[in-house]
């Protein structure tokens, strides 16, 4: 019995780091098929990848933000969805910009434009943001006109990886790096949109345009 016992604590502490593995949430995305997936999207969550054919009116805002900077707008691309953050039936337009000019540590900045009569506006910019980043399907009972929160992947110093939350004050999130940290658990039953996939549902690329002129630039270089 007591050899019994021996063996199967030694089969146990062998197994251990395998079982942990299971809420190890450091493999962001894996091969699936010969897609990319992001293993750590709740499955309930719908994965949206960007805009295949691009938006001529948001194009111009965001060249209209840019216009009196000195950034070379030829090296600027982006990739771009709408969702509707505050549960108003409008919709907003997230633009993800990587470029010399805006890249944190290797990961593009995500600026929010909203809409009125006259158009597209930049409300805010978030730099150094990991994507995809999920967006949880709003309560339809819930009064407040606030934008709902997010939630990203962030790379830790000791080489692991955490799900960190921006909850918003009203239309404003705050910084990236200090985003609250949240149990990859909590988040097993949510539902909503995850928005930059490699590969969307429907199977669409992540899709770049160019903010190079058209004489020059290519429009689309997904």
């Amino acid at each position: 019995m007591t050899y019994k016992i021996q063996f199967l604590a030694a089969a146990m502490v062998f197994l251990f780091p395998f079982f942990s593995q299971g809420e190890d949430i450091s493999t962001i995305s894996i091969e699936k098929n010969g897609d990319m997936v992001e293993a750590w999207i709740p499955k309930k969550v719908k994965k949206e990848s960007s805009l295949q054919t691009e938006d001529q009116g948001l194009r111009q805002a965001v060249l209209d933000y840019f216009a009196d900077s000195t950034y070379d707008e030829s090296l600027m691309n982006y990739a771009c969805n709408f969702t509707d953050l505050s549960g108003d039936g409008g919709k907003e337009a997230l633009v993800l910009l990587e470029s010399p000019y805006t890249d944190r540590d290797g990961k593009p900045e995500l600026l929010i434009f909203t809409q009125d009569g006259e158009g597209w506006h930049m409300a805010q910019e978030i730099t150094g943001i990991s994507v995809p980043f999920l967006i949880p399907r709003r309560d339809k009972k819930a009064g407040s006109s606030d934008f709902s929160p997010l939630y990203f992947m962030e790379d830790e110093e000791t080489g692991g990886t955490t799900v960190k939350r921006l909850s918003p004050q009203g239309h404003l999130y705050p910084l990236a790096v200090n985003g609250e940290t949240v149990e990859l658990k909590s988040l097993k039953k949510m539902k909503g949109q995850a928005f930059f996939c490699a590969v969307s549902k429907k199977k669409e690329p992540l899709r770049w345009f160019s903010l190079a002129p058209a004489e020059t630039g290519n429009p689309s270089i997904s």
